[in-house]
């Protein structure tokens, strides 16, 4: 092995050992909230779905409803709107109280309030570790260093291993089980081939999805935002803006709403439709809170090759846009990710462990 080789392997397994741990839990928590639906529906059942009693209400009477029914609530989105008989309304929502986001669900029928969730569900905690590593802004600047590791991790393997990826690919390489170490590293060469593509789209998503967390100054300084303020009522009614938007992208039918946050921030309804890779927030109208004038209109056909890769990106890291197979397929890569952090670490252990007993000269 060359000096560069050398080199180049021992930068890989510091990455690893560094940030294994932290790589380790990216990966078993990734394997379970790509399930996000399923996981809420599983635990919550009785707020997913609900008796078709005929027409639904009109989404401004549910937002209404809502205001007039949990009055202690910030109201931030509509975040899930039925579009299946049965399905329930969900808004993303705030409890200044508790300081904490959840989930309230509305019976789009009566606009009763079915209940909320907050950030104690299964899908919530496990999302927290995955970003946050229940560390607040600090731990999202951790997951930004562990993502940026990760992604240097795959690259430097990929170009220690680089000779042995036709061999991988096309099945020519012989597996041998003769003792751990073979095994160990066996295995952790077959899935880091296998998964060299995963593993790249995931860690620079990630990191990319991270690069927030490094504005040290907005994240920390002095000036840092930590007060939420109430938001302003919407005084126009949404279903005239929602029939504006639909009508003025020409695509989709409505999916999603913000509602402003603060005191002259818009209102934008979103579409679907469009191109799968760039995701389903792309095509969207922003109106006037206060008088409903229509302002900026997005759509996919307008977007920069920038703009494009930017989505494109959180669209793969999140798995959400081809039904249960992709969901399955990104649990089994990731799976077999945690196996890589594993074995890495078998290799490492007993090459140190070896050194150790060899007889001094």
């Amino acid at each position: 092995m060359s000096r560069a080789s050398r080199l180049l392997f021992s930068v890989h397994s510091w990455l690893g050992l560094i940030a294994g741990i932290f790589i380790l839990s990216f990966f078993l928590t990734g394997s379970v909230i790509v399930f996000n639906k399923e996981l809420n529906r599983w635990q919550h059942p009785e707020l997913h779905t609900v008796t078709d009693t005929g027409a639904r209400l009109p989404f401004d009477s549910l937002y209404r409803s809502a205001l007039r029914r949990a009055p202690q609530l910030y109201l931030y989105t509509f975040r899930k709107v039925p579009k299946a008989p049965g399905e329930t309304v969900e808004m993303r929502v705030y409890d200044p109280a508790k300081k904490e986001y959840g989930l309230l669900y509305l019976n789009p029928y009566s606009g009763a309030v079915l209940g909320t969730t907050w950030n104690n569900s299964l899908y919530d905690l496990l999302l927290t570790m995955h970003f946050t590593f229940f560390l607040g802004k600090v731990g999202e600047l951790m997951a930004g260093v562990f993502a940026l590791a990760l992604l240097g991790s795959v690259i430097t393997g990929l170009i220690v291993y680089r000779r042995h990826l036709v061999k991988v690919l096309t099945f020519r390489m012989k597996m041998q089980w003769r003792n751990w170490r073979m095994i160990s590293s066996n295995l952790h060469r077959v899935i880091g081939v296998w998964s060299l593509l995963f593993n790249l789209v995931l860690a620079g998503s990630g990191f990319y999805m991270m690069l927030y967390a490094f504005d040290l100054k907005a994240q920390f300084g002095s000036n840092a935002s930590t007060a939420i303020e109430p938001p302003p009522t919407v005084s126009v009614n949404v279903d005239t803006l929602i029939r504006e938007a639909t009508g003025l992208l020409r695509e989709g039918r409505f999916h999603y709403l913000d509602f402003p946050r603060r005191a002259g921030e818009p209102l934008t309804v979103y579409t679907d439709g469009g191109f799968w890779l760039w995701g389903d927030l792309t095509n969207k109208v922003e109106f006037n809170s206060g008088s409903g004038v229509a302002g900026r209109v997005f759509r996919q056909g307008d977007m920069s090759a920038g703009e494009k890769a930017g989505y494109a990106l959180y669209t793969l890291h999140y798995g959400q846009y081809g039904g249960t197979g992709i969901k399955l397929l990104y649990s089994f890569f990731a799976l077999s990710g945690s196996v890589l952090a594993i074995t890495g670490f078998v290799l490492w252990y007993r090459k140190r462990r070896g050194r150790r007993k060899k007889p001094a000269r």
